[in-house]
């Protein structure tokens, strides 16, 4: 089968987005949408993405879309801050102008709002990405305390201090010395597979240097991805729970940098760039899925 496709990213986190709106393709709820990610995922033999987003119509009018996620090896999403915005500019071009969108996530509702649409390219979007929890079941994480705030843990023979946190989603907030040079590759896949996690774990690794916050991410089912929009959410709000940080909070990563804002009770908001990168049609028979 036949399927177009748009490869979008925010911040250089790039997905494959399958708009259901536009292309109607009633055959491609046949397929193991969890294996079409990992093939279509694969930087040597796919297309090459962090993972797979499908945007469909709601069955709710309140609604106007609904987003579903696969992240690169083949394991659901929740809730993607980077994919969220990219649905909300492939909203935009399938529904045309709105005061908001309106867009189901398996993380509940998010209200997405274009702030700037200056080419057919690039626009910026802002995001209402809900309430935080710090409580250690929502996350989940298997601690005692009330919160997980940069609590001693030990990984891999290495003492660190982590915050955690849910966006939708889980996050480990680890701060380290010399960012740049850290092993990610290493000690990422150590928190993400680590038992006090029951369902996995993102991981952001941050250092503060001259008032500004860096980050690289280590995403669950993705590995070490260029932006994480959830994971800035994450860092922004446990910073600001220590007073590190005062809101707005701009998270620079390695894809572009991220703006976070939060008042400390209500919802978090998260404003960056939807980018289209490239847009064709990706043949199922040739990734070795039925045709």
């Amino acid at each position: 089968m036949e399927v177009p496709y748009v490869k979008m990213h925010g911040c250089r986190n790039d997905y494959i987005f399958v708009d259901l709106i536009r292309n109607q393709l009633p055959t491609l709820q046949n397929f193991d949408l969890a294996e079409l990610s990992k093939k279509i995922s694969d930087r040597h033999s796919g297309l090459g993405s962090d993972g797979l987003i499908l945007v469909g119509r709601s069955t709710d009018p309140k609604f106007d879309g609904v987003m579903v996620m696969f992240n690169a090896d083949g394991s659901p999403g929740k809730m993607c801050g980077n994919g969220i915005r990219c649905v909300t500019k492939l909203l935009h071009e399938s529904l045309g102008p709105k005061a908001s969108y309106k867009i189901m996530t398996d993380s509940g509702l998010r209200e997405c709002f274009v702030l700037e649409s200056t080419s057919t390219d690039r626009m910026i979007v802002k995001v209402n990405m809900g309430r935080p929890s710090f409580l250690p079941a929502k996350i989940p994480v298997s601690f005692d305390d009330v919160m997980v705030m940069n609590e001693e843990f030990e990984v891999g023979g290495r003492e660190f201090r982590i915050s955690c946190v849910s966006l939708g989603n889980p996050h480990c907030v680890v701060e380290v010395v010399d960012l740049e040079n850290f092993e990610v590759s290493k000690y990422g896949p150590l928190f993400e597979k680590h038992e006090v996690f029951p369902e996995g774990v993102n991981v952001e690794f941050i250092e503060l240097k001259d008032e500004k916050v860096f980050q690289r991410t280590w995403e669950r089912g993705s590995g070490e991805t260029q932006a994480c929009g959830t994971g800035a959410c994450a860092v922004a709000v446990t910073l600001m729970m220590g007073k590190k940080q005062l809101s707005p909070v701009e998270i620079q990563l390695r894809g572009g940098n991220l703006t976070v804002e939060w008042d400390g009770l209500r919802e978090v908001w998260l404003t960056g760039e939807a980018v289209t990168e490239a847009q064709g049609i990706f043949d199922t028979k040739k990734l070795g899925l039925p045709a």
